[in-house]
């Protein structure tokens, strides 16, 4: 396995609340990061966004059944294993994704990284008013 794959594998399944640190060993200072919620720059605001996301994780752990690399870029897909307070009452959610991640010349910190998920999968769907409207448009969607 690649540095740039092995890298990317242990900071996914290390990150928590307790080891915000690793944001640090990651991204590059400058760093830009995109998903479906934020768009930011910069490894301050990143650890903050993941400070907001985590507070209320129980559990989390990343499968990559695929990491492709190209140079200094991954296109890694994945599926999120996540356990929160307050998705699902904490019932265990399975959203698959995908991560492009571009790594600094001679680095191994992320300069860019953008995440490609379902937003209505990981988030919306599990708010019982929202998601039942969510879900009722799907189902019309797809008959």
């Amino acid at each position: 396995m690649s540095a740039q794959k092995d890298h990317i594998k242990k900071f996914f399944n290390h990150l928590s609340m307790s080891t915000l640190k690793l944001v640090d060993e990651f991204y590059a200072p400058e760093a830009e990061f995109n998903d479906p919620v934020v768009h930011i720059k910069g490894r301050q605001k990143i650890t903050e966004y993941y400070r907001g996301l985590y507070q209320n994780v129980e559990s989390i752990q990343f499968e990559f059944p695929s990491i492709v690399e190209e140079g200094t870029t991954c296109c890694a897909v994945w599926t999120m294993h996540l356990r929160a307070k307050k998705l699902k009452g904490g019932e265990p959610l399975s959203i698959p994704g995908m991560s492009h991640l571009v790594f600094e010349p001679d680095s191994l910190l992320v300069g860019y990284h953008r995440d490609y998920f379902d937003m209505g999968a990981f988030i919306y769907e599990h708010i019982p008013l929202l998601g039942a409207v969510i879900r009722t448009i799907k189902k019309r969607l797809h008959s």
